[in-house]
């Protein structure tokens, strides 16, 4: 499923350590690519932005399965609500907890999280809810 997608981002402050955050995306998403991106903040300095993109459909598994049980369920309650007006669905895990090894979402306004979106191939007959429902849902499984 080469169209399949699941895009991670992190903004990385000046403050933040940038290989513990990258580390952090490698426990989660496993031997990926990490893009490093650097741009100028409108404050002045450097900020980095830390990218993964995920097209595999074993890699998509993976960044699925390593989610908080509590975090699927509340995925699997809002699909519907989350997604965009081009079928992708969108949600934040808290970086924080992700660099200490738990992969959860953010709570809405959280400061520090990591982007995360996930767009699905949709085939007639089919609904970028159903098939992201369908991932979801054998994430949860495959926790329980």
């Amino acid at each position: 499923m080469a169209d399949d997608r699941f895009t991670v981002r992190v903004h990385v402050s000046a403050v933040d350590d940038v290989t513990v955050l990258n580390e952090a995306l490698l426990a989660w998403l496993g031997e990926v690519d990490v893009e490093r991106t650097s741009y100028a903040s409108h404050a002045g300095p450097t900020m980095l932005t830390l990218s993964v993109e995920l097209r595999r459909k074993a890699d998509l598994r993976r960044a699925w399965s390593g989610l908080d049980e509590a975090a699927l369920d509340t995925l699997l309650a809002e699909v519907g609500e989350r997604l965009d007006d081009e079928g992708g669905l969108h949600f934040r895990v808290d970086l924080d907890r992700l660099v200490a090894g738990h992969v959860v979402l953010a709570a809405p306004g959280a400061p520090r999280s990591a982007k995360v979106r996930c767009k699905v191939a949709v085939y007639p007959g089919q609904t970028a809810e159903e098939r992201l429902g369908a991932m979801i849902a054998a994430a949860l499984q495959h926790a329980r």
